[in-house]
Order: C-alpha cells, then sequence, then structure tokens
C-alpha cells in the first residue's frame, strides 16, 4: 500500500508503543473475556460498509495465537498483501542455498508492471539483486519488481510456497496472477477478459494467462475496473496472513542464510512507534479503490511477537482511509485489555 492518503490510516497507530507484553498464560481455549471483546470489536467494526475483517495475534514460535478477531478467517481482496508469498519463496530459496539475495536479474521491458512502478522507468536491461528487487516489491510495492519475481522464482513454485506459508485454501489464488495479469483480467477495454478467465478450469486458465503475457505491455490503453475485484484479485483472511507473516519470522532468525531479508520488512513501516518498545515492525499491506488492508509483524522490546491485520472490502464505493481510522483506533484499544 503506498498512496498518501493511507498514511493517515496508520497515524494513529502510534500508542502502539505503550502496550505491554500479552499474557503468555492464557489457555488456549479462548475465555469469555475474550470472546467479549470480539463482540465489541464487531460492534466497532460495523462502521465499516461492505466486508471487513481483524485480527490482532500473539506468536508463539512463529505460530499466531487469536488475541481479538473479527471474522479472523473471512477471505478477502487483498492486493499486495499477497507479495509476502513472494517474499516468502526468496527466504525459502536462499535458506535452501538455492540462490542468494546478492544474484544479479536483468530488467525486461516484457515484465514491467503496471504503473505506477519506479522500476518501470530504469533503463531495460539493468541489473538488479534479488534483494533490491524484494525490497522495492516490499517497500513501495513496485509492480515490476513484483513480476520480475514472479517470473523467475516460478509461478508454481509461489503457488506451493503459499501453501506451505499456512494460506488456509490457496486454491483462491491458483493460478497465482501477477500484477499485470491481474490488471490485464480486469481490463473493460477488452471487454473484462477476467470474465472468460473465470469460467476456464485450471489449464484452460494458465492458458490465458499465457496468452495476456505475450509482448510488452501496453498500459496507456487499459481501463482498469477498479469495482472488479471479485473478477481478479488476490485473497486472503487474516488469519492466513497471521500464519504467513509468522513462517516468515521463524525462517529469517539470526542463524539462518535468509535472515538479512527480514529488514525488507521494516523499510516503511507505515507505523509511528518508539523502537524501543518495539524494536521491530515490519509492514505489508494493499490497496485499491475498494481494497485497504495491512498487515504488520511486531516485536516488543520483551523478545514476543505479534501480528496486526485489518481488512476492509467496500464495494458499494470507495474504501475511505478516515473511517477506517476511526475504527481502527477503537479496535486497537481493546487489545490494552488484553495485556496485564
Amino acid at each position: 500500500m503506498h498512496t498518501a492518503s493511507f498514511r493517515l490510516f496508520v497515524s494513529i497507530l502510534g500508542f502502539l508503543g505503550m502496550l505491554a507484553p500479552a499474557r503468555a498464560d492464557e489457555p488456549a481455549a479462548r475465555s469469555q473475556f475474550d470472546t467479549q471483546l470480539d463482540a465489541q470489536a464487531a460492534e466497532i467494526l460495523k462502521g465499516l460498509t461492505g466486508e471487513s475483517a481483524f485480527a490482532f495475534t500473539a506468536l508463539n514460535d512463529g505460530k499466531p495465537k487469536l488475541v481479538i478477531g473479527v471474522r479472523p478467517d473471512k477471505r478477502l481482496a487483498v492486493g499486495s498483501t499477497f507479495k509476502l508469498f513472494i517474499l516468502g519463496t526468496l527466504i525459502d530459496e536462499v535458506n535452501q542455498g538455492r540462490r542468494r539475495a546478492e544474484n544479479i536479474m536483468l530488467l525486461s521491458r516484457e515484465l514491467e508492471g503496471p504503473p505506477s512502478s519506479e522500476l518501470a522507468t530504469w533503463p531495460t536491461g539493468s541489473p538488479v539483486t534479488l534483494h533490491t528487487l524484494a525490497l522495492k516489491m516490499i517497500s513501495i510495492s513496485d509492480n515490476t519488481a513484483t513480476d520480475h519475481l514472479l517470473y523467475l522464482l516460478g509461478r508454481e513454485r509461489i503457488e506451493q510456497q503459499m501453501a506451505t506459508m499456512g494460506h488456509g485454501d490457496p486454491a483462491v489464488n491458483r493460478p497465482l496472477l501477477s500484477t499485470r495479469e491481474m490488471t490485464m483480467l480486469r481490463d473493460k477495454s477488452q471487454g473484462m477478459p477476467g470474465n472468460k478467465y473465470r469460467q476456464q478450469d485450471d489449464a484452460g486458465r494458465r492458458k490465458l494467462l499465457a496468452e495476456l503475457d505475450a509482448g510488452v505491455p501496453d498500459y496507456d490503453k487499459l481501463d482498469f475496473d477498479t469495482a472488479a475485484y471479485q473478477v481478479a484479485e488476490w485473497y486472503a483472511s487474516p488469519l492466513d496472513m497471521a500464519v504467513a507473516l509468522g513462517w516468515i519470522e521463524a525462517h529469517t532468525r539470526p542463524d539462518q542464510l535468509a535472515h538479512d531479508l527480514r529488514a525488507i520488512l521494516t523499510v516503511e513501516t507505515k507505523l509511528p512507534h518508539d523502537p524501543k518498545v518495539w524494536p521491530f515492525v515490519g509492514f505489508k499491506g494493499g490497496s485499491e479503490d475498494q481494497i485497504l488492508a495491512g498487515n504488520w509483524l511486531l516485536q516488543h522490546r520483551n523478545g514476543q511477537w505479534y501480528t496486526l491485520h485489518l481488512y476492509w472490502n467496500n464495494p458499494g464505493g470507495a474504501a475511505n482511509p478516515e473511517r477506517l481510522i476511526a475504527v481502527l483506533s477503537k479496535v486497537l484499544a481493546l487489545a490494552e485489555a488484553t495485556i496485564r
């Protein structure tokens, strides 16, 4: 997520620096107190028209434990959130010794992603490290960097990794679309190819995507349907991504080859915070006109890890960041009730 308006969405999160560690001795079964907090949070989220979902989790050795949730297992359109699965694939490849973050890939016009994309302005053939591609993909959600990594790592390899990272229903994202493909499937000037795409079986969909990928893209002619996120998009629930962030935390520890890739999440956190209280804050979001999604990986100074997720799909109009601010501030205030 990289729009200026989204900065407002997260500006109220600074008070997270005041939170103490979550309870470590809470039993696995959720208490009546927990369900009461869930109910209060659900009432607050009624302020968001359309569909929304929320989760605040504590990680135990990389595995999330739900602290507060409102429809935490509901899968919604999440935009660029899916890029965390590409990052996870690169992390796994590096840990397995198959690739190195300093490996080079040459920029190709055929892999240019839809605007806005910083790397699309770089000269064709520029040598770029995989680390830089991943950093741009996460920190500024660069679509050209994303599609280069997707091509290099392989669509089916990333689909496998999505399951490995704990997505509860990876079939909803198969075939895993590139950013170019997603926009072209929702191109009104071409009669919305996504409608035909959705009628195909897996083999038919992959064949259609290969046709869409032929040649150099011309985004100037594209008439993107911002409301058609049920036609072509990426989908996940807060708990899907809590497990995914937990997987990333567990596979980028100091003794692992991919350790340095964890810091990519911290370049643009969208989260004002006190680094003495929260020494690690990592972020990846997703944003379209009618979609807002935010995912944070947080470490408290005592070493406890958390994840935070808030998703909003608004089919009736724009997803207004200011409205989300009001909702998020109230929901996060409830999190303090879970803290000793």
